[in-house]
This record gives structure tokens, C-alpha cells and sequence, in this order.
């Protein structure tokens, strides 16, 4: 019986699976290193009931942790080499530990408090175990029956403090107070509230309240009969009535209560006296020189031993003023100003309360990093798909070298000026450079807005910073093109809120000049659309990008926003219009707009995490005198898809555009690097750990990328299906999906992923170019081409 080669193949994958399958199922757990004479812990399995079904997973997961380390069964690994199964990921249990029946029970105990912390004050629990021989082992099951009962919430919530002072402050901030009336009584939460009614009070002056002084007190009784009013009767109807509801909904009556002041500086507020700063202090204090300078700035007194830095420089970043009252978020801001820098080692503010007047003086000693800072990196890349191989154009091993060399103090006011340089070729075979870059990059980060608006201008921001950058870069394709290119922008970026972040760049310029070799131009005239994709270009403009990241109630799930937009001689094209023409000084600029937004949604659990991102883009290319007609973005802002952060199914700038094939098929696919106005792509990644390799984290991943890259119109008639239209966008949409695998160093992460082209819109029965039909509509799993997944290197997530 014939079979066709596409169910041939789901076959066999599907037999597969099922195989492996099987084999994890015989193979159940490996145990090594087992005590032969004595019972071992070889299961646990919590029982929860009463739980709703999407809180079960997560609470059973907190219930799992609070068993004893000595009741714990002694998971190794998930792959018991060099032993059967070999690579087939089944639990291997190594060493276990002896069977105690104390620990058991205390794990119990511990179980229960977890419960009772989340407000289940009726839970009970129950420990079952049974003893299983395999052969000279004894294993022991152990199973946690748990019956949460009902949850409590609360009634009502009262704060009586015994300085009415504080009972003011905590009124102007009751809309933000986390114990509400319906919400579950968790002692998580009660102790949230505490940290938050002390955080209130620390940032209004009174710097010796701590947590300890205040507690919660819970009264599960009946509130609502004391009331003078009712008669014997009601009040045995009401308590009736007021029994029954309780035994189905129990709720609790909170109030906040504070300890009686033994110490009368506890509720005074004090003001910052005397500041000393130590701005280039020696990390040991033996090695204190005898001589230094003593500088006053802005009420600050500021002891220098070397003269390192500038002392307005430092006076500018210190929150707490002396005079002013004491301030929490102060004392943080000033830290965290100080730790944005970068350029200290060690940063300690020591305080010196005088309660006798009610102030604290302060000391802060820093100890400068090394001024320069030097490192040297090496990447290397491989295409392994020839099928999307770059045939002339470019090689198939790459290898490419980073120099950066930093200095952390210019002018003795911590700016910061990074110089770099990146080499990098590609060949093919070992035996021919097919192409080279040379970068050469500068920049300066200076810790404050220069702007023309004064020094106080941006003082109320957050980690505000002025950015000023100049790049060189060479870039040659053999007997191609050279392409070289100069950059420059100067930006501002800074905070309106910890969770917020500006970018703005008022001045940007981009200059892009290419000279073309034989080849490429013979397949100009051999194809005059490349001319769209390939050309000198100057941007002068702007643009502005906004950051924020937030959470919803639920606190497993975290969102970021990104919209950002850019601009290129809007402002220069229509003030010099006559300056674009040929021949003029503004003929290569480019009047453009462009418009992104990125939003990216994460769901996290203990063991694993769920996460969506969403991303839009479109650019808009006006006349000028010398570009008229239907012109693009320039290339290097234009848009592209494929890559290992992008639609990992394609090799970087290899999909699209649309469902166009001209640059696959021009030259043998020598120009197929594709460039356009419009993307819109979707991914969904869904991430576990598997488990841990010579103490690091091997970590796993399933995903979806859908996507493709589009032209706003059919470039001079010649691109069909190039060009974005809504009622083509299913026929034009591309989809990848595929499984990595991610290596955790703790510091930085190694990612490999495996992305099967399962529709590529490229195929169909409509193409003209023999290497791109299908009998199969809009690409859907086309033989040969599915099942060949591309292969993609990163450090770090994708998104």
C-alpha cells in the first residue's frame, strides 16, 4: 500500500515517541549506592484535596519543599549514565537516605504551619508509608494525605496605634493597604503589611521603628453581636445564623496593634546631621594615607587622600541632604545612584544616631574599581542547513574577535568612555575569505543630562545618564562590494520610576557608503530592483523609546512594553528641500518613520514558565528630489526575520519577503539577505528544567515562532506577493517550531535551538521557479524542507 512521504515521516516520529516512551516507563527509577540492609526513602507523594485545581499544582510544589532534607528522596540526576536507559531521562536516585520516621513526621509538622500561614486554620494531615522489596532493596513510599478544609479570609481590618501621629500617616495611605476585607488571611500577607507600614514611617523621619515594633492580632470570634441594641431573641437568631456561615466561610477580624514604647526615641523623627563622604577610601584601613583633603560641597563634607574625583561630581548623587529628614527611599536612592555608576568597588554608609537631638550623622566610604577595564572576546558561528546557505555572498564558518578597553573616570567626574574593536571573516572550506568586517567603536556615558537647561535640569530622574557615541565600520564581500559606514548619536536615558525607562536621541546620524565590485555589478544590470536593497544612504534625525515593565495581581505573571520610534529627515529634508537632488549635499538622505512596539508576557511557576511575545513593526519611506517613486527603508533600518531571535527556523535574514522568492532564486541565492518595511511576529516558549550536569542546570524548551517581513507595496510591479495585504496575511505568514536546549552557568546561559520550518510561504503550486513548487497551498509541511530544522547558537534568551 503506497504511503505518502509526509505521513511516512509522521509515522515513523510518532513510533518513535511511543518507543521512548516505553522504554522510561520499563525503566522506571535507577537507584544507586543503596544500603542493603536497611530501608531506604525511594518515593514521596503529597495528597492535596479541598484545593481548587489552579492553585493545586503550585501549593503542591511549596508542600513538596517543606519535607525534612533527611526524608527527601536523593534525586541525582534525569540521566543515569553510563547505565541503561543511557539517554533516555528517567529519575536516578543516588545515596538515599535512610528511612526515619521522625523526620517524616516533622516533615508533617512543617506541612501543616505551611497551611496555617495561608489560612487554612482547619487542615488536616495524615502520613501513610509502605514498604516495597526489589530485590536487596528496601524501598520505602512515603504519601502526605492532606485535607485543606475551608480558608479563612478577613472580615475586617482595624489599625489602633498608640501614637496618633502614626495612625494619621497610615490614613493618607489606606487605599494602598494590602489587607482588604475578602482576601485570604496569610501570614505572608500580614507580614507584607507590617514591612509596609514600617517603610511609611521610615521614609517620614522615624528612623528607629522597626517591624518588631508592631503586631497583628486575629479574632475568629463574632463581632457583629456586640451590639447593646439586641434583644435575647435576635441574639440567639444571630448567633445561630452567624455559626453556620462561619463553618462554610470562616473569616477572621485583624487589628494592628503597636507594642507599648519603651523607648521614646522610637516615635520621634530625626533629622540627617552631619555627612561625610570618603570618595576614594583604601579597601583596607590600615592602609589609610595620614594625608587628605577636606572639601565642603553642598553641606557635604567630603575627605579626599588621592584627589580621584571632582567634588561637586559627588555631592550631585547623595539623596540624603543634611538638614532634611530622615528618608528610607532616600538612603536607597542614594545607594542605588551610587551603584549605577560603576566605577566603585565597595560602597558603605555607616550611621551615627544622636538621640539627644534627634539627628544621624552619616559616613560613606568608597572604594574606587580599577580604572581601566580590558577584555577580549571570541565568537565563532556555523551554518548547518545548506539549503539556506548564502552561496557566493558568504561563507559557511565564521569566526569573529571583540577588544573593549574601558576607562571609568574621565575628568575625575565618573565618565565613562568604552573603545572597541571587532574583526571578523568568512569562508568557506578553509581555503577562500569570502568576506571581512572591521568595527571600530567609541563611547562616552556620562553619569548626568547635559543639556542646555542648567545643572538641576533632571536631578528628580532616576539613573539618569547622557550617552555620546562615534563607530567606524568596514565591511567587505569578495569581488562584491565594500561597504563602509560612520555612525554617531548623542541620547539621554533615565527613569521616571524603578519599573520605567527613557531613551531619547535627539541627534543621530548615520552616513553608509558602498562601492561595488564586478559581480555585483553585473547583477545590477542584470537585476535593477537590487538597487532598492543596496545603496549609500545618510539618516539625520531622532528617535525615542519607552520601557515598562509591570505585574498583574497575580505576581507569577510579568509583563514588558516597548514602543519605540524613530525619524529621518523630516525636519532637514523639508527645511533644504533643493539640497536632495543629485549632486547635492543632502542627495543620499533618507526621509523616513518608524514604528515598533514589543510586548512580552511571562508566567512562572517553580519548575518552569510559559512565556508570549508580540511584536509589530512598520517604516514609511518619503520622496525626496533624488529617491522618487516606490522606495524602502534604507537596509540597515529596515526590518528582518530568522536568526536565533527572531524565527529560528531560518537562518538570519532568510525568510520572506512575503511569499516572494526573487532573492532566493537571484544569482544562485548570492543576494539573499532580505530587508523590508513591515514584520509582525508572535512566539510562545515554553521553558523546564531537566536536570543538573556537573552542578549546572540543564534546562529545556518547546516553541512557536510565527512570523514574516513584508514591503508596504509591490516594488515597481516586479516582487509579487511581497507586499502586506490583510487578506493575504494567512497565505503570507511563516511558522517554525521546535524544541533547545539551554545550559545554565549561573552568569550567563548557552542556547541551542532546533527550529523545523513546518510552513514556509515560499512554496506552492503558483511559483514559477521549479526549486520552490509544492502541489501543497501556502507551504504547509513541504517534503525535504519540514524536516530539515535549522540549527541556532545563542547566549541568552531570545526574549
Amino acid at each position: 500500500m503506497f504511503m505518502p512521504q509526509r505521513t511516512k515521516y509522521f509515522t515513523y516520529f510518532f513510533i518513535l515517541l511511543q518507543g521512548l516512551f516505553l522504554i522510561s516507563v520499563v525503566s522506571c527509577t535507577v537507584v544507586r549506592n543503596y544500603p542493603k540492609d536497611r530501608p531506604f526513602i525511594f518515593e514521596n507523594t503529597v495528597n492535596l484535596q479541598s484545593i481548587p485545581k489552579e492553585d493545586r499544582s503550585d501549593l503542591k510544589l511549596e508542600l513538596e519543599e517543606q519535607i525534612e532534607d533527611s526524608a527527601k528522596v536523593a534525586v541525582a540526576s534525569q540521566l543515569p549514565w553510563p547505565k541503561a536507559p543511557w539517554i533516555i531521562p528517567v529519575p536516578v536516585i543516588d545515596r538515599p537516605n535512610f528511612y526515619d520516621s521522625l523526620s517524616v513526621l516533622q516533615s508533617a509538622d512543617n506541612m501543616q504551619n505551611l497551611m496555617l500561614s495561608k489560612g487554612y486554620r482547619r487542615v488536616h494531615i495524615s502520613v501513610d508509608s509502605s514498604l516495597e522489596v526489589n530485590k536487596d532493596q528496601q524501598r520505602v513510599k512515603i504519601q502526605y494525605n492532606i485535607d485543606a478544609g475551608p480558608l479563612y479570609t478577613i472580615d475586617s481590618i482595624s489599625y489602633r496605634l498608640a501614637d496618633t501621629n502614626l495612625t494619621n500617616i497610615l490614613n493618607l495611605e489606606k487605599n494602598n493597604a494590602l489587607l482588604k476585607k475578602g482576601e485570604p488571611f496569610n501570614y505572608n500577607l500580614i507580614d507584607q503589611e507590617l514591612n509596609r507600614m514600617v517603610t511609611i514611617f521610615r521614609t517620614r523621619g522615624y528612623y528607629n521603628l522597626t517591624r518588631e515594633d508592631f503586631f497583628v492580632e486575629a479574632d475568629s470570634g463574632f463581632a457583629e453581636l456586640i451590639d447593646p441594641s439586641l434583644d435575647p431573641f435576635e441574639y440567639i437568631s444571630k448567633l445561630s445564623e452567624l455559626k453556620e456561615r462561619k463553618k462554610k466561610n470562616p473569616e477572621i477580624d485583624l487589628v494592628v496593634r503597636q507594642f507599648p514604647v519603651k523607648d521614646s526615641n522610637s516615635i520621634k523623627q530625626y533629622h540627617i546631621g552631619q555627612f561625610t563622604i570618603y570618595p576614594d577610601a583604601p579597601q583596607n584601613l590600615s592602609d589609610m594615607p595620614t594625608d587628605s583633603t577636606v572639601t565642603f560641597r553642598d553641606s557635604f563634607r567630603i575627605v579626599s587622600y588621592y584627589n580621584t574625583f571632582k567634588p561637586d561630581f559627588i555631592s550631585r548623587f547623595i539623596a540624603m541632604k543634611p538638614g532634611n529628614l530622615f528618608n528610607q527611599d532616600d538612603f536607597s536612592k542614594t545607594l542605588n545612584n551610587l551603584n549605577k555608576l560603576g566605577i566603585w568597588q565597595n560602597i558603605n554608609i555607616t550611621p551615627k544616631p544622636l538621640n539627644s537631638i534627634q539627628k544621624i550623622d552619616y559616613e560613606l566610604r568608597l572604594s574606587p574599581s580599577k580604572r581601566q577595564f580590558f577584555t577580549i572576546d571570541l565568537e565563532g558561528s556555523s551554518v548547518l542547513n545548506t539549503n539556506q546557505l548564502v552561496l557566493v555572498g558568504s561563507g559557511r564558518v565564521g569566526l569573529a574577535l571583540n577588544v573593549r578597553l574601558r576607562n571609568r573616570n574621565i575628568g575625575k567626574k565618573g565618565i565613562q568612555l568604552e573603545n572597541s574593536v571587532r574583526t571578523g571573516i568568512e569562508f568557506n572550506n578553509f581555503s577562500k575569505i569570502l568576506s571581512s568586517e572591521f568595527t571600530i567603536g567609541n563611547r562616552f556615558s556620562i553619569p548626568w543630562l547635559v543639556t542646555p537647561f542648567g545643572k538641576s535640569f533632571g536631578n528628580t530622574l532616576q539613573n539618569a545618564r547622557t550617552i555620546i557615541t562615534g563607530d567606524v565600520s568596514f565591511i567587505n564581500r569578495f569581488q562584491y562590494y565594500d561597504l563602509r559606514s560612520i555612525s554617531s548619536f548623542i541620547g539621554y536615558e533615565w527613569k521616571t520610576k524603578p519599573h520605567v525607562t527613557w531613551q531619547f536621541k535627539p541627534f543621530n546620524i548615520e552616513l553608509t557608503r558602498i562601492q561595488q565590485d564586478s559581480l555585483f555589478t553585473d547583477a545590477i544590470q542584470r537585476n535593477p530592483l537590487l538597487v532598492y536593497a543596496y545603496n549609500n544612504g545618510l539618516i539625520v534625525g531622532n528617535n525615542i523609546s519607552y520601557n515598562r515593565s509591570f505585574n498583574g495581581k497575580n505576581q507569577k505573571h510579568i509583563n514588558s512594553l516597548r514602543i519605540y520610534g524613530e525619524e529621518s529627515g523630516i525636519l532637514l529634508g523639508t527645511l533644504f528641500p533643493g539640497q536632495t537632488a543629485k549632486g547635492k549635499s543632502l542627495e543620499d538622505l533618507y526621509k523616513f518613520i518608524r514604528f515598533d512596539i514589543d510586548f512580552r508576557h511571562y508566567i512562572n511557576w517553580k519548575k518552569t514558565s510559559l512565556v508570549f511575545r508580540t511584536f509589530a513593526g512598520v517604516g514609511t519611506a518619503l520622496n525626496t528630489e533624488s529617491r522618487q517613486g516606490k522606495i524602502t527603508l534604507p537596509f540597515f533600518k529596515s526590518y528582518f526575520a530568522g536568526g536565533p531571535n527572531s524565527m529560528r527556523g531560518w537562518q538570519i535574514r532568510k525568510l520572506g519577503i512575503g511569499s516572494n522568492i526573487f532573492f532566493d532564486t537571484l544569482a544562485n541565492g548570492a543576494f539573499n539577505d532580505k530587508y523590508a518595511d513591515i514584520q509582525l511576529e508572535a512566539n510562545m516558549e515554553y521553558r523546564f528544567k531537566m536536570f543538573r550536569l556537573f552542578g549546572f542546570w540543564i534546562r529545556g524548551a518547546t516553541f512557536t515562532d510565527i512570523g514574516n517581513i513584508w514591503f508596504r507595496n509591490n516594488i515597481d510591479g516586479q516582487l509579487p506577493g511581497s507586499e502586506f495585504r490583510f487578506k493575504n496575511v494567512f497565505r503570507d505568514i511563516a511558522i517554525a517550531s521546535g524544541a533547545g536546549v539551554r545550559i545554565d552557568f549561573t552568569f550567563f546561559l548557552l542556547r541551542f535551538d532546533w527550529g523545523f520550518p513546518i510552513k514556509d510561504p515560499r512554496y506552492g503550486p503558483d511559483k514559477w521557479n521549479t526549486a520552490f513548487y509544492s502541489n501543497r497551498k501556502n507551504g504547509w509541511f513541504i517534503d525535504g524542507v519540514w524536516n530539515k530544522p535549522s540549527f541556532q547558537f545563542a547566549i541568552g534568551y531570545p526574549f
